[in-house]
C-alpha cells in the first residue's frame, strides 16, 4: 500500500484508522473526561477496622443503652474534589452487636428487634455528598435492614491528610420504620424509637 507522506506528516493518516475501526468515540469520549469539570475520580480508601467503631445509643425507660458493632466492612471511595463520585458502603454483621449485657444481647437479635436469624446483615450506601464548610458534608444515604429500604439523611465530618482520612458522624434512625421493635416494644414506652448510630472510620489510602 503506498502511503501519501502529506498524510503522514498530518497526523490524518491515524485518525482515519481510528475512524474505520470504530475506536474514535470511544478515544473522544476518554480525551472529554479528562478536560470535564466534575470529572475527577475519588480515592480509594481502606478502612481500618481496628481503629475504627460503629455504636449505637438507644433509650430504655430513662436509661440511654449504649452498645457496638464489633464487626463491619466499609468500602470507601472519596475525594473533596470529586465529591460526585464519592460513595461509601458500610456492611455490618448484626450479630456481632454488644452491650454487656448477655440478657439484653440476645433480646436485641432476635425476632423483636433485629432478627438476625433472618436477615444477618444491614448496608448502609451513601447517594451523594454536599460540602457545608469545614470538612462538614450533608450525606444522603440509603439504608437496608430487615428487608426493609429506607433513606437517611445525616451530616458527616470528613478530613483527609494525605494518605489519612478520618469520618465521624452520626446517624438517626427510627427503628421501627425497619421493622425493629415488634409487638409490645413498637410503641416507644419501654424501649426508644430513635437510634442514635455513631460511626468513627480511620482510613489510609489504597
Amino acid at each position: 500500500m503506498n502511503l501519501r507522506p502529506s498524510l503522514v506528516r498530518s497526523g490524518l493518516l491515524p485518525a482515519m484508522a481510528l475512524v474505520r475501526s470504530g475506536l474514535l468515540p470511544a478515544v473522544a469520549l476518554a480525551c472529554l473526561a479528562t478536560v470535564l469539570p466534575g470529572s475527577a475520580m475519588a480515592k480509594d480508601w481502606v478502612v481500618d477496622p481496628a481503629a475504627s467503631s460503629l455504636t449505637l445509643t438507644i433509650q430504655q425507660g430513662q436509661t440511654p443503652i449504649e452498645a457496638r458493632f464489633e464487626r463491619f466492612a466499609a468500602e470507601v471511595s472519596f475525594d473533596p474534589a470529586a465529591l460526585d463520585q464519592s460513595r461509601v458502603t458500610v456492611t455490618v454483621d448484626l450479630g456481632s452487636f454488644t452491650s454487656g449485657d448477655s440478657q439484653r444481647d440476645g433480646q436485641a437479635k432476635g425476632p423483636d428487634f433485629l432478627d438476625v436469624g433472618s436477615a444477618a446483615e444491614a448496608v448502609y450506601r451513601t447517594i451523594s455528598f454536599a460540602p457545608l464548610g469545614d470538612d462538614r458534608y450533608q450525606v444522603e444515604a440509603e439504608l437496608a435492614l430487615k428487608g426493609v429500604t429506607r433513606e437517611l439523611s445525616h451530616e458527616a465530618t470528613i478530613t483527609v491528610d494525605g494518605d489519612q482520612a478520618h469520618a465521624t458522624g452520626t446517624v438517626p434512625i427510627a427503628r421501627t420504620d425497619f421493622g425493629v421493635g415488634t409487638g409490645q416494644f413498637a410503641t416507644g414506652t419501654m424501649v426508644g424509637l430513635e437510634v442514635l448510630v455513631a460511626f468513627d472510620l480511620q482510613a489510609a489510602a489504597r
